[in-house]
């Protein structure tokens, strides 16, 4: 609840809203068609991307759904050592967040292909960050996603060991879309999966946002607040 505070005026009524704004990386859209769910004649719909909180179990087939999905995990994390992505590292020092993308399949359609936006399933997934992407963690075992459990989100439970085929299959950087791929630009990722059992899990890093600036709103509120002591001073002296 934001505090109200009411300033009373021989003129009027002044009531505001302060609000501690706290800075916060996140997912703030996704944007895509629905998945497939089967092959052939006997394929139904599945569902679109989404935005979910962080479950409280990421391991294989605890958390499962329909359509590719994300969630936020550590925020505003200063990297104590440089840390291993696809393709390279990113430097120790570095203010980081962290962020989880998955297609798995769970009970009642386990080992079930799902394709979105991969395969015979074109529509591709499109997730954006307030903050410019930095890295994603794709390993085909999940050794990459091991050796940054730091950056899991607070109250999940993990996987502790690597396994087969926990992250992407193949080459997601060949730039085709058969198989499992992604690619990023700013702060945003496309990419698509295709996944029978187990699912893929991918990590993506971004670039922690600066702080987050007072609102104007604020500013113009603390000169009018001025205005009016001024005015107060000026009324005194002139009735003293």
């Amino acid at each position: 609840m934001r505090p109200v505070r009411t300033y009373m005026k021989a003129f009027g009524v002044v009531t505001f809203c302060i609000a501690a704004t706290a800075g916060h990386a996140a997912l703030i859209d996704a944007n895509g068609g629905v998945a497939t769910i089967g092959s052939g004649a006997s394929a139904t719909p599945g569902d679109g991307p989404s935005i979910i909180a962080a479950p409280d179990d990421a391991t294989d087939d605890a958390a499962h759904n329909r359509g590719i999905q994300a969630f936020d995990e550590q925020q505003f994390y200063t990297l104590t050592d440089s840390l291993s992505v696809d393709g390279g590292t990113i430097a120790a020092g570095t203010t980081v967040s962290s962020h989880m993308i998955f297609l798995n399949s769970g009970p009642g359609n386990n080992g079930t292909l799902i394709e979105h936006g991969a395969g015979n399933n074109q529509n591709a997934v499109t997730f954006t960050f307030d903050g410019d992407v930095l890295g994603v963690m794709s390993a085909r075992n999940g050794a990459m996603e091991i050796a940054s459990s730091f950056l899991g989100a607070d109250g999940t439970t993990y996987p502790d060991a690597t396994f087969s085929a926990r992250g992407m299959e193949g080459n997601p950087l060949s730039g085709g879309r058969r198989n499992d791929w992604y690619s990023f630009t700013d702060n945003e990722i496309s990419l698509g999966m295709r996944v029978t059992e187990p699912g893929d899990w991918i990590r993506v890093i971004t670039a922690a946002p600066s702080q987050v600036p007072v609102p104007a709103s604020v500013v113009l509120l603390g000169t009018a607040l001025a205005g009016f002591g001024a005015a107060g001073m000026r009324r005194r002296r002139k009735n003293g």
